[in-house]
């Protein structure tokens, strides 16, 4: 690797923003968005793919950016069908316009729409990649109420007895204490120092 202690450059850096350390995290969960760019590529596989870029809009993550990547059809019978008809719901357009036969998909129909969908990080350390499901209006608002609700149960508290507690076991283990000796020796009575003398 070859080093030079002699660079330098130019640069304009007017309204640039500092790094930060990496920004906020898109935590698990359900979000809106916008579509802000979306091209063509090609996945590790060779499938021809369309890489959608969205920018979240709910408070707290505002700005953060997120990539989809959904396979071009190959034909009729390609299950990833299913995914882009989710994604064309999910960016508001109805049944009768998604189901009007052949329909062209270009970046001019998917860019600047507002969208709806379920993220869930991934973990490089595990090798599991993160998740962007594009959801329909109906489905994002179902399954959004439903995660809030798993979210929100708390956990259930250890059940209590009614039963007090036992009271302390007695000295002697049920036995009573023998009452404080009168004459100063412990554990000796009056009475059972003379009935010890009258057995003699």
């Amino acid at each position: 690797m070859n080093s030079d202690p002699n660079f330098n450059f130019n640069v304009n850096l007017a309204g640039v923003r500092p790094a930060s350390g990496g920004g906020m995290k898109l935590i698990e969960g359900f979000y809106t968005g916008i579509v802000t760019d979306a091209f063509g590529t090609t996945s590790r596989s060779g499938r021809a793919q369309v890489a959608i870029k969205i920018t979240v809009q709910d408070d707290g993550f505002a700005g953060i950016v997120r990539t989809s990547w959904l396979g071009v059809p190959k034909g009729p019978e390609d299950g990833v069908r299913y995914y882009w008809r989710a994604a064309l719901e999910s960016m508001g357009y109805t049944p009768a316009q998604i189901d009007a036969g052949d329909i062209g998909i270009s970046r001019d129909v998917l860019v600047n729409r507002p969208c709806t969908f379920f993220y869930k990080p991934g973990d490089k350390d595990m090798g599991v990649y993160e998740e962007l499901k594009f959801l329909s209006p109906s489905d994002f608002a179902m399954q959004r109420k439903q995660f809030e609700a798993q979210a929100s149960a708390a956990p259930a508290a250890p059940a209590t007895s009614a039963l007090a507690a036992p009271a302390a076991a007695p000295i002697g283990g049920g036995l009573t204490a023998a009452p404080a000796p009168s004459n100063g020796t412990p554990g000796v009575t009056k009475n059972s120092l003379l009935a010890a003398l009258n057995r003699n």
